[in-house]
């Protein structure tokens, strides 16, 4: 389950989870794709000791946020704004307890969830100077991976992961830290999944994507079995042409875990000012895999 839940200026709440050093003054915001909930670090070793202040969210029916009533706005400009509205808040936090800088952040999205980054970035370009895309579809094609009908006895087939992914033999306790975000993602059934199939349906906010200013990064696994040629295609044409493509080999399902300390090198490039003995801690802590 999501850490804590915090108020929002709309009345409404919103659940999130945060991972890494809280003393960093690097924060980073990750979007999970869909189904999935915020309870997920892609590689809590390397988040751990990197230095940056990670915070997860949970979108309206997945884990610890409610469902948005019937005729609720929702839309990825709506989500854009709770997102915003919470780094404000966290802001003002940081101010009263630290001398962290939280004006700017990084954001990361995977799968379904670059979209909401990248709507977020385009909503809020005064607040994202960082941007990672990791397995990203292009916006119809995404559209229609929301309209699947999911399950939880789909486990990790919702998210088209393999039992035998690579990736499983090469990180620690992946295969638990998925499960708990996929056990999450259903605690209030299907309300997640049917609200994002009524976000990804309006495609608006693409018209000012090639207007970004945050410095964008897009990696792609080279044996992605749900991308093709043609996202990647989608994503070169309306991305400003600054925006760096990259396909990581040996790669499938889960990029996001594979290339994890390259996704923060780009969002987090100064360690959040914490040098390397303090981000070493000395004796690693072992997190919760």
């Amino acid at each position: 389950m999501a850490d804590v839940t915090a108020a929002l200026p709309s009345g409404g709440s919103v659940a999130l989870s945060a991972f890494g050093d809280p003393a960093a003054d690097r924060l980073v915001i990750l979007c999970h794709p869909s189904p999935g909930s915020s309870a997920f670090d892609p590689d809590p070793i390397v988040t751990n000791r990197w230095g940056v202040h990670l915070i997860a969210l949970d979108r309206p029916g997945y884990g610890g946020t409610e469902a948005l009533p019937p005729g609720a706005p929702h839309s990825l400009y709506e989500r854009a704004d709770d997102v915003a509205a919470y780094i404000a808040s966290d802001e003002r936090t940081a101010d009263r307890i630290s001398a962290a800088d939280l004006e700017r952040c990084g954001v990361i999205g995977w799968g379904t969830g670059a979209i909401v980054a990248a709507a977020l970035a385009v909503r809020h370009p005064e607040l994202v100077d960082r941007l990672a895309l990791v397995s990203a579809p292009a916006p119809a094609h995404a559209e229609k991976l929301a309209r699947r009908t999911f399950a939880i006895r789909d486990g990790r087939e919702a998210l088209h992961i393999a039992d035998d992914d690579p990736a499983f033999g090469r990180h620690l306790g992946l295969g638990n830290r998925l499960d708990r975000m996929l056990d999450d993602a259903f605690l209030q059934g299907d309300a997640g999944i049917d609200g994002d199939r009524a976000l990804l349906a309006n495609a608006a906010w693409t018209h000012h994507l090639e207007d970004l200013a945050a410095d964008v990064l897009v990696l792609t696994g080279a044996d992605d079995p749900i991308l093709d040629a043609e996202d990647e295609r989608w994503w070169r044409r309306h991305l400003p042409r600054s925006a760096q493509l990259r396909s990581v080999s040996d790669s499938a399902s889960l990029t996001v875990v594979d290339a994890w300390e390259a996704v923060l090198a780009h969002v987090a490039p100064t360690h959040g000012h914490l040098d390397e003995g303090l981000r070493d801690h000395g004796t690693p802590l072992v997190p919760k895999l």
